[in-house]
């Protein structure tokens, strides 16, 4: 299928050579979503880096199909569940840095609270 001079195997060409690098970042986190469980914190938490994997290896596999068939309905899909993934990784990145910032936040303002807590207990 065509638009103009654009073809899907034009159009997804430089994502389908790496699509192999693609699916590997999504087996490692599944394999990190693994590990993850292993934590009474990582219990809570695993399936978001298994659901991440998932939709990489589905990214792959979808774009391999798009390419090889020139099919524009999986070269969408694999552009939607792109976007899924970039979405939860934003929303997990700015999670993250807050989680930080409040840890950083505690960390500068318990002792400094003890400190002051123990100055006036012993006035």
């Amino acid at each position: 299928m065509t638009h103009g001079n654009l073809t899907v195997q034009s159009i997804s060409e430089p994502l389908y050579r790496a699509k192999g690098w693609i699916m590997f970042a999504g087996v490692m986190s599944i394999i990190q979503g693994v590990f993850t469980i292993l934590s009474i914190w990582g219990i809570i938490i695993c399936w978001i880096p298994i659901w991440m994997g998932a939709i990489l290896c589905s990214v792959s596999n979808h774009l391999k199909i798009a390419f090889e068939t020139e099919n524009e309905h999986e070269l969408h899909a694999s552009m939607g569940k792109l976007a899924t993934y970039f979405r939860v990784f934003g929303i997990l990145a700015a999670v993250m840095i807050a989680f930080a910032v409040i840890g950083l936040v505690a960390a500068l303002a318990i002792p400094a609270f003890v400190r002051a807590r123990h100055a006036a207990m012993g006035q």
